[in-house]
C-alpha cells in the first residue's frame, strides 16, 4: 500500500504489553496457587475454596493493568507524544 496505509500486525506497545503481562502474570499465578493450596483444613470448615476469586481474578487484574499500562507507555513514546 501507499506510504501511510495499513501496516498490519500489532503495535509495538501491544507486543511489549503482552510480554510484560505474561512475565508478571505467570509467576503470580504460580505463587498464588501455591499459597492458596498450603495449610491443613479444620474438619467441618470451608477451606481451599474460591480459586477463581483468590487466584485467577487477582492475577488477571494485575496482569491486565500492567499489560495495558506498558502498552500505553510504549505507544506514547513511539508516537512521540511526550
Amino acid at each position: 500500500m501507499a506510504d501511510g496505509g495499513y501496516r498490519g500486525g500489532a503495535t509495538p506497545g501491544g507486543k511489549w504489553g503482552c510480554a510484560a503481562a505474561t512475565l508478571i502474570g505467570v509467576p503470580l499465578l504460580f505463587w498464588l496457587t501455591l499459597i492458596g493450596s498450603l495449610g491443613d483444613c479444620v474438619p467441618d470448615a470451608s477451606c481451599h475454596d474460591g480459586f477463581w476469586t483468590t487466584v485467577v481474578l487477582p492475577t488477571a487484574l494485575v496482569a491486565g493493568v500492567i499489560g495495558l499500562g506498558v502498552r500505553w507507555l510504549v505507544n506514547r513514546q513511539h508516537r512521540g507524544d511526550h
